[in-house]
């Protein structure tokens, strides 16, 4: 709970819009609207349909039952509140679903909202769609977007969408939407992402002070942008040379394997000559 205090101190007062997906026994939307006494909707959405005997005393606290990645569940919660201050995920943990709900629902966070996953250690294990070399697993993917964060760096002509195609994004999370990402944050089993405006999220100007040059003659720089030399001769940036673990494993067994079989060809030139002998 130290986390959320951290995080949540400054909307305390707020008329915020929050979302919980995965609310097991429903406690937690109580907290919250305790916590956020001007909120103007806490909402819940949750599959387990044993939800539904769950009530509540203020009228601000509304729950959806149902899959948060169906259409017809997302729009029962589009109904209630368009967008949202804070979304917080604590639903089925698996990679996948961790994905496709970011995918449909960081596009309606607000300007300056919150967006908090929790629960990442699940990430790790197999059952959850993880591993800690999972090339699809949900901290697969934020990390993915902390190279998104800097894409204006990049040197080449991949976008944004092309690095997460991989991890199996769908079309809600379109190049405008990634531009504004503006901040990654991970702690343990947890990750939080801000969004902002896209200009807001760029490095922006040069800025350069002072009259004398002792050491660099840098004064011209000032007012200009960062010069990004090109990436495209750059093996690790086309990323069509990275080997991944699988092929550098099996490239280690071929080699193993051609070693044990000149291994016996030696030992039968040995024996021969000993024969011979």
């Amino acid at each position: 709970m130290s986390e959320y205090e951290r995080l949540f101190r400054s909307l305390k007062q707020a008329p915020v819009a929050l979302l919980e997906v995965g609310i097991q026994n429903g406690g937690s939307l109580e907290i919250w609207e305790r916590y956020f006494p001007n909120a103007s909707s806490i909402l819940g959405c949750d599959i387990n349909q044993g939800c539904e005997n769950l009530a509540y005393t203020s009228d601000k606290i509304r729950l959806v039952i149902g899959n948060i990645n169906q259409p017809q569940t997302l729009e029962k919660l589009f109904s209630i509140a368009a967008e949202f201050d804070i979304v917080i995920d604590d639903g089925s943990h698996t990679s996948s679903d961790i994905i496709a709900t970011f995918c449909n629902l960081f596009p309606r966070l607000k300007h300056g909202g919150l967006y908090v996953v929790e629960d990442l250690h699940c990430s790790y294990w197999e059952a959850y769609e993880g591993g800690l070399h999972h090339p699809r697993s949900s901290m697969a993917f934020f990390k993915a977007l902390a190279d998104v964060l800097n894409f204006e760096h990049w040197g080449t002509e991949h976008s944004r969408k092309t690095l997460l195609q991989p991890l199996g994004i769908s079309p809600e999370l379109g190049e405008a939407v990634l531009a504004e990402i503006h901040s990654i944050e991970f702690v343990n089993s947890m990750c939080i992402l801000t969004r902002r405006p896209e200009a807001s999220n760029r490095l922006g100007k040069r800025h350069v002070v002072g009259k004398t040059e002792l050491v660099c003659p840098i004064k011209h720089v000032h007012g200009a942008d960062i010069d990004v030399p090109s990436q495209h001769e750059n093996k690790f940036s086309r990323g069509e040379t990275v080997d991944d673990r699988r092929t550098i494993t099996s490239r280690l067994a071929a080699i193993s394997q051609r070693g044990r079989s000149l291994g016996m060809r030696l030992k039968g030139y040995a024996r021969d000559l000993l024969g011979r002998a």
